[in-house]
C-alpha cells in the first residue's frame, strides 16, 4: 500500500496541472517576495495586535461549522449525514488541499463522507462542487458590490466586471444543461458515476435555497471580517471598500492553479492590492500578505490533520483517491 500510495504522489507530481501549478506558484512568490525584508518582516510581527488575530482565528474556525450546515442542506434528509461529521470532512478538505496536488481534498472529503455514511462517493463529490459554485455565486456577487462602492481603475474594474459575467454564465448555462441530461437508463459504469456526480450537483431544493443563500451570505461575511481584523493587528486603516477588494482579488487568485497550499498566486494577489492599488509599503503589503494566508493555512492543516488521523478510513483514504485521480486522468 505504501508503495502504490509513493507510486501516486510521483505520477500527480509529474502531471502538467501540477507542474503548472508549481511554476504560477514560484512566479507568484518570487514578483510578491523580490523585495522582502525579513527584519522588516520581524518588526512588524513583533508590533501586532494579536487580540484581533485570536478573533479572527475563532471566527474563521466558525465559517468551517457553517460551511458544514450548509453542506448539510444539500443532502436528503433521510441520508444526510449529521453537522459533526461534515466539519471533520470540511476540515479534512482543507487539510488535503494544503498538502495535496490538484486540490485533491475535495476527493478526499468526499471518499470519508461517502464512505462513512454509506452513500455514494460520485454523489457526494457532485455535492462538494454544488457548495464550490455557491461560493463562487457569491464571490460574483460581491464583485458586483464591490464595482458599485469602490472607485477602481477602469481597465482593473472591466476585468472585475468580465470575471463576473463569466462566472454567473457558465454556472446558469451548465445548470441548464444538466437538468436536460438523462442517464437513468444507462448501464456505462462511466456514465452511471457522471449521473450520481449530476445528482449532487443538482440535489439543491426550492425550499433549503433560502437557507443555502443566507448561509453562503453569512460565510462571506465571516472572511471580511477576518480580512478587517487582520488588517486591525496591523493597524492599518483599510476602509471597508477596501477591505471587500483585499477579499474579492485574493479570492479569485485562489482559482488560478498552484502548488498546495495556494502559495504566490494568493500573497501576489494581497500584495499587489495593498502596493499597487492602496500604496502601502512592499514591507507592510508582504507582512499582510505572509499573516492572512498563515494563520488560516496553520488553523486548517492542524485541525483537518488532527481529524484525518481520527478517521478510522485515514489508513487507506489518499492512496485510493490518488489511484481515482490516476485514473481519471489517463
Amino acid at each position: 500500500m505504501k508503495e502504490n500510495r509513493k507510486i501516486g504522489m510521483v505520477q500527480l507530481a509529474k502531471n502538467p496541472k501540477s507542474i503548472i501549478g508549481v511554476f504560477i506558484s514560484i512566479t507568484g512568490i518570487y514578483w510578491a517576495f523580490i523585495d522582502f525584508n525579513v527584519s522588516d518582516f520581524i518588526l512588524s510581527i513583533h508590533q501586532i495586535d494579536y487580540i484581533y488575530l485570536i478573533f479572527a482565528t475563532i471566527f474563521l474556525w466558525s465559517s468551517v461549522w457553517l460551511r458544514a450546515v450548509r453542506w448539510k442542506l444539500l443532502f436528503h434528509k433521510k441520508d444526510s449525514p449529521s453537522i459533526a461529521s461534515l466539519y471533520e470532512a470540511e476540515m479534512i478538505g482543507y487539510f488535503g488541499n494544503n498538502v495535496l496536488p490538484l486540490r485533491l481534498g475535495e476527493l478526499l472529503r468526499s471518499y470519508i463522507v461517502g464512505k462513512e455514511n454509506s452513500l455514494s462517493k460520485s454523489f457526494v463529490f457532485g455535492t462538494v462542487i454544488l457548495e464550490r459554485l455557491m461560493d463562487t455565486l457569491t464571490l460574483a456577487l460581491f464583485g458586483l458590490l464591490l464595482l458599485l462602492i469602490y472607485p477602481l481603475e477602469s481597465d482593473f474594474k472591466e476585468n472585475i466586471l468580465l470575471i463576473v459575467i463569466i462566472a454567473f454564465s457558465v454556472i446558469v448555462i451548465m445548470f441548464f444543461v444538466l437538468q436536460n441530461i438523462n442517464l437513468n437508463k444507462t448501464e456505462n459504469r462511466l456514465l452511471i458515476i457522471i449521473r450520481r456526480i449530476l445528482d449532487g450537483l443538482l440535489s439543491i431544493r426550492k425550499d433549503r435555497l433560502l437557507p443555502i443563500i443566507m448561509t453562503s451570505l453569512f460565510i462571506w461575511c465571516i472572511y471580511l471580517l477576518d480580512v478587517y481584523l487582520v488588517q486591525k493587528a496591523f493597524q492599518f486603516d483599510l476602509s471597508m471598500s477596501q477591505i471587500l477588494t483585499v477579499l474579492v482579488v485574493s479570492s479569485m487568485a485562489l482559482s488560478i492553479p498552484s502548488a498546495p497550499g495556494m502559495f504566490g498566486t494568493f500573497h501576489a494577489a494581497v500584495k499587489y492590492t495593498m502596493v499597487d492599488l492602496f500604496t502601502y509599503s512592499a514591507s507592510d503589503g508582504n507582512s499582510f500578505a505572509i499573516l492572512l494566508h498563515a494563520y488560516g493555512f496553520i488553523l486548517f492543516t492542524i485541525f483537518g490533520a488532527y481529524y484525518f488521523m481520527k478517521s478510522q478510513f485515514h489508513e487507506h483514504a489518499i492512496s485510493i483517491v490518488l489511484q481515482e485521480d490516476i485514473k481519471n486522468h489517463r
